[in-house]
This record gives C-alpha cells, sequence and structure tokens, in this order.
C-alpha cells in the first residue's frame, strides 16, 4: 500500500548520525529567488538534494559521492548546487508539496525557468551518478522537461493534499482520493496524477486511460511519479493471483494475457518481472522456481538480483541448487554499472562456484571504490582477489 511505503520511505535508514549538513564545496545555501537569479545569470540548471537528518542514505551521499574529484568538479561546471532539510525547512516541504516527494534523498534538477529537467532518487554509486548528471546535463541543453509540473515552488491544492506535508504527515483516506478523482475532468492535470499516485486503487476510467497514455504521462511527470500510478495497476491485476499456489504454465498464461495492455509502455520486461517478484517470490516464497524464471527470462534488473540475495541470501547461501541459478542470473544481470553494494556481495555468494566471475565482479568493485576514494574498501578487496 502507499501509506505503508511512504512511511517507510520517510522513514528508512534512522540512524544516530551527526548532524546532516551540505558542507561539500559545490554547495551553497541561498534563498529560491537568489537561487533562480543565479541559475539565469550563469545560464545553469539547479541541482537541489532534498534530505532530512538521519537519512542514511542522504549521509552516505553526502561522505562518499559528493565529496568526489569527479563529482565535485562537474557539479561546479553545470549546475547551482543547493540542498533543503524536508523537515526542518520550510522551502523543503514546499518542494515536497510541489513534486510529491516520498523518498529520500531525491534530487530535483530545475530550469532558470522554474521547469523539472530531471528527477532522481536514492544513493548512487560515484560512476553512476555521475551517469545521471551527464543524462540531466543532455535533457537541459536539448529543452526537454517533465512538462506536468508547475514552475512555481510553493504548497497549493485542497486540504487532503496539505496535509501530508505538515508535521504530522496525515495521509489522505482513499474516500476522500476517490471523490476527488470523479470529480475531475483532466485526467493529466498536476494534482489529479498527484491524487492517482496516492489512491490505493485506480477507477476504472482512469486505469484504462492512464495504460492508453502511459508514454504521455512519462513525459510530462517522470518515472518516480509513473512509478507510483503503476504500482497501483500492477497490484490491482495481481488480485487474479491471489491465494492461487504457483504453477508456470498458469502464471505464463496470465502475462500473456496482459502483456497487450502494458506492452505500449515500453517497459514490458520491467512489468513482468515485477509480477514474477510479488507472485512467485513475495506471495508463493518459491525461491528456487524465482530464481528459475529470471533466468530463463533474461532478468537484467540487477537490483533485482541485489534485493533475493539481501532478503533471501542465508537460504541461497545453504542451497547448492539455489547459488548455481543465483549465478547463472549473475552472470546475466551483472556488468561494470552493477552497484558496488552488489558486486561486493555477489562476489561472495559466487565465488566457490565461479572464481573468475567473483574476480571480475570484485576489479569492477574496485574501481568503483577507488572514484569515490575508499581506500580501506580498496585495499580489502585487492586482499579478496588475491586470495580467490
Amino acid at each position: 500500500m502507499m501509506k505503508k511505503t511512504f512511511q517507510t520511505l520517510l522513514l528508512a535508514g534512522l540512524l544516530p548520525l551527526a548532524t546532516f549538513a551540505q558542507d561539500s564545496t559545490q554547495f551553497i545555501k541561498a534563498g529560491w529567488t537568489e537561487l533562480l537569479a543565479k541559475a539565469k545569470k550563469e545560464q545553469k540548471p539547479i541541482f537541489v538534494d532534498t534530505y532530512f537528518e538521519g537519512c542514511h542514505a542522504c549521509k552516505e551521499m553526502e561522505v562518499k559521492v559528493f565529496p568526489g574529484k569527479e563529482v565535485r568538479a562537474y557539479m561546479e561546471q553545470n549546475f547551482i548546487n543547493t540542498g533543503f532539510d524536508v523537515f526542518k525547512e520550510d522551502f523543503g516541504f514546499d518542494l515536497c508539496s510541489r513534486y510529491l516527494l516520498h523518498g529520500f534523498p531525491t534530487y530535483l534538477i530545475i530550469s532558470p525557468e522554474g521547469k523539472l529537467v530531471n528527477v532522481g532518487i536514492g544513493y548512487n554509486d560515484a560512476d553512476r551518478f555521475l551517469n545521471f548528471l551527464k543524462e540531466t546535463t543532455a535533457r537541459y541543453k536539448n529543452g526537454k522537461y517533465f512538462y506536468g509540473y508547475a514552475t512555481n515552488v510553493k504548497k497549493e491544492g485542497p486540504a487532503w493534499y496539505q496535509g501530508l506535508f505538515n508535521k504530522k504527515r496525515e495521509y489522505p483516506k482513499d474516500s476522500v482520493l476517490q471523490e476527488f478523482l470523479a470529480k475531475q475532468k483532466d485526467k493529466t492535470a498536476e494534482l489529479t496524477v498527484k491524487a492517482m499516485a496516492l489512491v490505493k486503487e485506480l477507477p476504472a476510467d482512469y486505469k484504462d486511460y492512464y495504460m492508453k497514455n502511459r508514454v504521455k504521462y512519462q513525459e510530462m511527470y517522470g518515472p518516480d511519479m509513473n512509478s507510483s500510478i503503476l504500482a497501483r495497476v500492477i497490484g490491482a491485476d495481481m488480485k487474479e493471483l491471489a491465494g492461487v499456489a504457483y504453477e508456470p504454465a498458469a502464471f505464463e498464461a496470465f502475462l500473456k494475457k496482459h502483456e497487450a495492455e502494458y506492452k505500449p509502455g515500453g517497459d514490458w520486461d520491467s512489468v513482468k518481472a515485477e509480477f514474477a517478484t510479488r507472485y512467485i517470490l513475495r506471495q508463493s516464497k518459491n525461491v528456487k522456481a524465482y530464481l528459475e524464471w529470471t533466468v530463463a527470462n533474461r532478468d537484467m534488473n540487477s537490483n533485482n538480483l541485489r534485493m533475493v540475495n539481501f532478503y533471501n541470501g542465508q537460504d541461497i547461501a545453504k542451497d547448492p541448487a539455489l547459488k548455481d541459478l543465483y549465478l547463472q542470473w549473475a552472470k546475466i544481470a551483472v556488468n561494470e554499472k552493477a552497484s558496488l553494494e552488489l558486486l561486493n556481495s555477489a562476489a561472495h555468494v559466487v565465488g566457490d562456484l565461479d572464481k573468475a566471475a567473483a574476480k571480475q565482479y570484485l576489479t569492477w568493485a574496485v574501481a568503483k571504490a577507488e572514484m569515490m576514494n575508499l581506500t580501506d574498501m580498496v585495499t580489502r578487496i585487492n586482499a579478496k582477489i588475491a586470495s580467490l
């Protein structure tokens, strides 16, 4: 449910960390009017890091990624860089309200005219983050924006929406959202789309319109908003499988039934992998069948591989058959772009089965750690490579 997800993301990673502050050299503190004026003068977009004190992923970005030589230099050259605490600063609340922020850190890149150029979410290793910055620069230079959002940053909307961004974080009742949606004439209007992202299940007419116009929604509001709406649609379709024991042929028939509906969105491979994760792994708790499915369907989503190891790693480590399937999947999904966390964990899992693969993963991990100046980690990984 969105409410649970919303609250979980807000509270995720709460650790007794030191007070968070934007002290990397490329970040400046200023009011929004001043930042826009500076952006217009220098003809650069504004990079906004939204964070909160106690957010572990936010702190990891501050310590490991933002100070890196390549990242810092690129940010200084191409952006006006700033940050706002979404719990302590009023403008942080305004940003949350305008863009329906629900996971942190979130990076907003906004043009001097107030247009949203791009959105990024969560911790990223330095190389992946630098790629995101370069993609964002290309979008800005090519005049590409997520044009569904208003260009002003302030709290707007009815009481049910404003309640999300007060200090109590009051989630609206589903009946209120359903009533609101029933009255709207424009299914692509900003507040309407936000309600679509919050409601537990899209009304039938909204679902039909959204599925036929998903590319347009992506262009207007970007991937994060759309992932929230798409989760509603996937959740509704998953009801067909509620209480149904996993059977490969039946699941394939289910996928075939829904393929035509989802495929025009251009992300059918990701969608069917999400169905498999929800049904085979989470609902049926069949790790072996899930790994078999990912290998057979060549799931390239390395984050899915990371998550199955995170939640089911002990089972995989104890069962040679599961470990072999994990290795097969790793050879499909893992490359030099995979996260540092995954490269290390995958090498650990498969090291006794395929030393060459483990060495390759760790070699890629060394390059990432060096880019972030993680000297202790580099030493440990190199020692592991030498021991294989």
